[in-house]
């Protein structure tokens, strides 16, 4: 038998393994899972701030949304200018091609995602003015059951047994945390309004999360998926007009009136849309809608943190266990890193 070529011969040797062409794909999309997963942990710890700006803020809830949403399509619209460049470099026009930014399917489904997302601003904004923080945020978060069960029918994303623990014990921390807020709200009938839109909240949310995935997956049925900036820029601007039409409509305060108020919603706009919103819709092209859901749960513990720093709502030992398995869901739903083939 004749001995290997000299190029080959040192890594046979050492007994190196060459990996083939699809284990490197396989490391790489693996790869970029990770990234898009801890890109959501930062997200939740953004969005997180969203109550606190809300309730600093001196406009109506709608006109909250609006702002919010104005201010954040200055990033929004530098992404997917960025992204357009990207792409054309990555694949050249022919000369003489139009350039098609999107179709009509991805621009009437970006526009349903806007849709639901203004709603879920609207509906969250006005109930949070009817309960306490810890409470809207908890319910508004339900929204975690709607995306798995219709990510799961509509989407055939079935989730594995690992997000379902991760599923257990995450709402198993917000239904401690919620039986001690609600114990703490007066029982006045107010807060069940409040809750009421909370939960209308939740699953208007739950519907822009699944427009987004559902937008943003791509493959053979679909054709391409639409860049996250291109999402996100038509989201935001269906949702700023559905926002200020509410607002003009029910004749809310339009404009802030303090420095602490314009401060908010420019918080809101650049912290918790552009960035939080923003990195949310990048994840939604390479996790399922499920775990980002999950991990969105982190967001709780990052707003009831800080609505007890500012607002003096110090969580009981209760709400401490319960945002400790919410983060031991996070851990639990975190993808692993699979080893070479």
């Amino acid at each position: 038998m004749s001995p290997p070529p000299a190029a080959l011969a040192p890594a046979a040797a050492e007994g190196a393994i060459l990996l083939s062409p699809a284990s490197t794909a396989d490391l790489h999309e693996a790869a970029l899972r990770r990234q898009a997963f801890f890109a959501v942990v930062l997200a939740a710890i953004c969005i997180g701030f969203s109550a606190i700006f809300v309730r600093l803020a001196d406009v109506g809830p709608a006109a909250v949304g609006f702002w919010r949403l104005v201010f954040a399509l200055g990033p929004t619209i530098i992404w997917a200018v960025a992204e357009q460049r990207a792409l054309e470099r990555r694949a050249p026009r022919a000369p003489g091609t139009p350039r098609v930014l999107f179709t009509r399917r991805q621009l009437f489904i970006s526009m349903m995602a806007g849709l639901f997302f203004g709603a879920d601003l609207v509906a969250f904004h006005l109930g949070l003015a009817h309960t306490t923080t810890a409470n809207a945020l908890l319910i508004a978060n339900l929204a975690v059951v709607i995306v798995m069960v219709i990510g799961w029918l509509a989407l055939g994303e079935r989730p594995s047994r690992g997000l379902l623990l991760a599923l257990v014990l995450s709402l198993g921390g917000t239904v401690l945390i919620i039986s001690r807020s609600a114990a703490a709200v007066p029982g006045d009938g107010v807060s069940v309004y409040g809750d009421v839109l909370c939960m209308a909240a939740a699953a208007c949310y739950a519907g822009y999360m699944l427009m987004t995935r559902l937008v943003r997956r791509s493959g053979q049925s679909h054709g391409p998926a639409l860049g996250g900036g291109m999402v996100s820029l038509i989201a935001a601007s269906t949702a700023a007009i559905f926002c200020l039409v509410w607002a003009v409509a029910a004749g809310e305060t339009l404009v802030p009136s303090s420095l602490q108020g314009l401060l908010a919603v420019v918080g809101l706009g650049l912290v918790a849309h552009a960035t939080g919103q923003g990195l949310t819709t990048f994840a939604l092209g390479r996790l399922q809608a499920g775990l980002i859901s999950v991990v969105l749960l982190l967001q709780i513990v990052v707003g009831t943190s800080m609505a007890a720093l500012l607002f003096g709502e110090i969580p009981s030992l209760m709400v401490a266990i319960g945002g400790a398995m919410v983060v031991a869901g996070i851990v639990v739903a975190r993808p692993g890193k699979p080893q070479p083939r």
